[in-house]
């Protein structure tokens, strides 16, 4: 018998041996094996922009067994990287080939802008694409010349967004949907008591998409010499679907092959094997130069839905911001805060919780500037509406001041399809009040609408404060509605127009600054973990072996989580968020 547990013993210390071997042999790789590079001389930054783009580098919510762990390079730093690249005499010209591009046409439209900046180097940009995306095109049409595989096409068919609706799903299934919602265009909660879109929530989508549709007209238009008229058409009637077709359309410069493409690039640079930097090696070459300067401005980005809680990257909780608000309400260096803000929405507790922080730094005599993404809806603006002053995008979604709460009713569900009855014992009146397996009582109904409306009333006086206007004026332009950053800044819900660089410089204005230094919040570290795979892989090249799922996929997935997410979070507490995401690819 103890021969027996010797053996075993052995056995077992053995294979824990082998492993910790093993763990310190990857540990030792990834540590001691730092991939040295650099930018070799005659280059060409290679920019394709095909995975998910946060605004700041790794913003984003990742799985901890995602073994790939890669870098998810920001709109920020992809910008810095192009400035950057206007100035390296090693980098001779930009090569597009954002065929899978995905990008938002606010961040696409931002990125355009920032290679029109590059052109005037005198350095060239061209494009080559298999096919483009909507918003890959926006980017590629600043090219000096755009080049298209024979067999490709130009995916320009304008915008939509596709809002499932769940009345015939409850009719069937039984599961019904108390809802309760402030503002008659507060179209987030539709979806579960009605089967189509409502005259209003149809009116005003349709008046911003056409915001959209004019945006990339305008700059297609202008970067390609071609009449907005035709451009328009083109989008309306989807005309670019064959190579050729573009071609007459003069939408692209060239019909090739990828080989005879690099072998005109060659040319170009007097090079037949072209060095080419992708933007995740430039970004390894060239990390952010600290400046020194006795002042800071701080920039926070809010990006993701407003949680109720959680510390997950790409969401905004107050478990993890209040860290960050802590550290800028107390840094006396820190003269001004740029919330950058791109999101949704979400809940509306939380959105509370964070506007009050923006207030707590105001009052410690710091400038508050908010500047507006992609997204600055419902929840979104309600963190934002008490800035000083507010910048947006032109195409920026923003409003939909306006509040809803849902609560699934499983009752009829058990009943009728498992038979399940479900009798309650209870102490007081409202015991069930937020139960998912009773029918709620018609005092119970308007004991949550009025919560509902309280939250609502709250959100205009919030809004009215800020912006400087009545209560009763918000309201006229609040009811849930979502408007464009061209429209609202006609009525009053944002100051200006343009970038975040526009909003820092406000920022900086504001606050009596001319040299300053920028801190990013919040900071993105990589766990150790993280970290130790991604040099492993950088390493040994397995990068390329495990990174197999296309951008769509990519994308389709995280639309599908997103839309999960949303329909979990509605049931939690009163929600500030808008509905959906707009399909333009």
């Amino acid at each position: 018998m103890r021969q027996f547990l010797k053996l075993v013993t052995s056995s077992c210390l053995g294979t824990i041996l082998a492993f910790l071997t093993l763990f310190l042999i990857i540990m030792f790789i990834g540590l001691s094996t730092e991939p040295q590079i650099t930018t070799p001389n005659n280059s060409v930054l290679h920019i394709k922009l095909d995975g998910i783009t946060p605004e700041l580098t790794d913003n984003v919510m990742s799985s901890p067994y995602d073994f790939e762990a890669p870098t998810s390079i920001g709109l920020n730093d992809i910008a810095r990287l192009i400035r950057k690249a206007k100035t390296d005499d090693k980098i001779k010209g930009i090569l597009l080939q954002t065929e899978e591009c995905y990008l938002n046409t606010t961040a696409a439209l931002y990125i355009a802008t920032v290679l029109d900046e590059f052109k005037s180097s005198g350095k060239f940009i061209h494009a080559y694409g298999h096919y483009f995306t909507q918003s890959g095109f926006v980017i590629a049409s600043v090219a000096d010349s755009i080049f298209l595989n024979p067999n490709g096409f130009i995916d320009l068919k304008g915008f939509g967004v596709a809002i499932p609706y769940l009345k015939n799903f409850s009719s069937k299934s039984k599961i019904e949907f108390d809802v309760y919602y402030a503002g008659k265009y507060k179209s987030a909660i539709e979806p579960y008591y009605r089967s189509e879109s409502s005259e209003e929530n149809r009116f005003q989508t349709k008046e911003y998409l056409m915001d959209y549709q004019n945006s990339i007209v305008e700059i297609v238009a202008k970067n390609r010499s071609i009449p907005a008229e035709m451009v328009s058409d083109i989008i309306i009637n989807y005309k670019a679907d064959y190579a050729e077709r573009a071609l007459e359309l003069k939408l692209v410069d060239h019909v090739m092959y990828w080989g005879e493409f690099e072998e005109r690039l060659g040319s170009i640079i007097n090079d037949s094997s072209p060095e080419y930097v992708t933007l995740g090696e430039y970004l390894d070459q060239n990390p952010i130069i600290k400046k020194s300067a006795d002042h800071r401005i701080a920039v926070l980005y809010a990006e993701g839905t407003i949680a109720h809680t959680g510390e997950n990257k790409g969401e905004v909780s107050m478990d993890r911001y209040n860290q960050w608000l802590d550290k800028i309400e107390n840094n006396k260096k820190i003269k001004a805060l740029v919330l950058r803000v791109n999101s949704p929405g979400g809940s509306a507790f939380t959105s509370d919780l964070f506007w009050k922080r923006i207030e707590d730094i105001k009052k410690s005599g710091k400038i508050v500037i908010a500047s507006f993404g992609t997204y600055a809806a419902s929840g979104g603006y309600y963190i934002a509406c008490g800035a000083d002053k507010i910048v947006s995008e032109p195409t920026t979604l923003t409003g939909s001041i306006g509040v809803f709460s849902m609560i699934p009713n499983l009752n009829k569900f058990f009943e009728h399809n498992l038979g399940i009855n479900w009798d309650t014992i209870s102490t007081s009146n409202h015991a069930f009040i937020y139960s998912l397996m009773t029918q709620k009582s018609d005092v119970d109904n308007i004991k949550l609408m009025n919560n509902t409306e309280r939250i609502y009333a709250q959100f205009l006086d919030k809004v009215a404060s800020g912006r400087g206007m009545t209560i009763e004026e918000v309201n006229e332009i609040a009811q849930g509605r979502v408007w464009s950053g061209l429209d609202a800044i006609k009525i009053g819900l944002v100051d200006t127009l343009g970038t975040l660089d526009n909003a820092i410089e406000i920022a900086a204005d504001l606050s009596g600054l001319s040299e300053y230094k920028l801190l990013q919040y919040p900071v993105i570290k990589k766990s150790f973990y993280e970290e130790l795979i991604s040099d492993v892989l950088k390493e040994t090249n397995a990068q390329s072996w495990l990174n197999n799922s296309s951008s769509i996929d990519n994308k389709l997935s995280k639309e599908l989580m997103d839309y999960i997410n949303y329909i979990e979070s509605s049931c939690e507490t009163p929600q500030a968020r808008l509905p959906f995401s707009i399909l333009d690819n």
